[in-house]
């Protein structure tokens, strides 16, 4: 091939790269889908926290396990994070009456129910919602449900516009109200919930609604993390052999090095140039 080939291939190539790149990525820069996002609320997860494990996979069991799955993990996996007994996760965490060595499956949504009720799309697996999402997401999204009476549920979500779960905490939490704010949504400015007030009372106080949250938060979250606490441990020994390491090669890069004499005026890497 040729010089001049072989730069018309070239170019041939590069034209071909400009145009699928214009095509893939046009639409978006055409369409904007900026969006206000929701102020996040924090919590910080601790997963030696073994009380608040508990409480969390208890909440899941009988609040969230008639809806969702954990397919990432097997009932017999909470028996020793949880120190727990066989029998004490069968009865108490096995509202599915599933099978110990099972994977958790919802005990209440079976594809017909989804289909005829929740727009015909089974809910979420919440080992996969743990996964993609931060712990201040998840903890936001419980904290959020307002009224909206435009919605099939009654219901909506700071966090998921126009989401299609009920708000199931409302006797706990209470009713709320959107706080109505100009924003950004799918490029578009308006009006949109970026928060909510209190409007009617909840069975539970606000700071007992928000710490059963978190514990299921912490529960969700562990179940998507199992081995955190292991990775840490292994990563603080890996840290301290990776320093010793390096102390050990400067001892030796001392020790190779002393009897050197480099090139005057020079530096030491200078003595393999010159060598050359």
């Amino acid at each position: 091939m040729s010089p001049c080939d072989f730069q018309k291939a070239a170019l041939d190539v590069l034209a071909v790269a400009i145009a699928a790149f214009i095509l893939l990525w046009a639409p978006y820069g055409v369409a904007s889908t900026k969006t206000t996002p929701p102020p996040m609320m924090h919590m910080t997860v601790n997963l030696g926290d073994q009380e608040a494990l508990r409480t969390g996979a208890l909440d899941f069991a009988h609040r969230c396990g008639e809806c969702h799955s954990l397919q990432g993990t097997r009932l017999k996996e909470f028996a020793k994070p949880l120190d727990l007994t066989r029998a004490a996760v069968l009865n108490y965490l096995n509202p599915g009456h599933q099978k110990y060595l099972n994977t958790i499956q919802s005990s209440l949504i079976t594809p017909g129910i989804a289909y005829r009720f929740f727009n015909k799309t089974m809910p979420p697996d919440l080992t996969v919602m743990a996964k993609r999402h931060t712990a201040d997401w998840l903890y936001t999204y419980l904290n959020s449900f307002y009224v909206d009476p435009s919605r099939p549920t009654g219901a909506n979500n700071l966090v998921v516009y126009n989401v299609s779960m009920p708000d199931i905490f409302a006797t706990l939490q209470g009713l709320q109200k959107p706080v109505m704010k100009m924003g950004y949504r799918f490029g578009q400015r308006t009006q949109m919930a970026l928060g909510v007030a209190p409007l009617t009372r909840g069975t539970m106080t606000p700071k007992q609604f928000h710490t059963m949250t978190r514990d299921i938060v912490t529960f969700l979250y562990f179940v998507a993390h199992p081995h955190q606490q292991e990775r840490e441990l292994i990563g603080t020994w890996v840290m301290i052999g990776l320093a010793v390491l390096v102390c050990l090669t400067y001892l030796l890069y001392k020790l190779y090095w002393k009897d050197v004499t480099p090139p005057e005026g020079g530096r030491w890497w200078h003595y393999w140039r010159d060598r050359g």
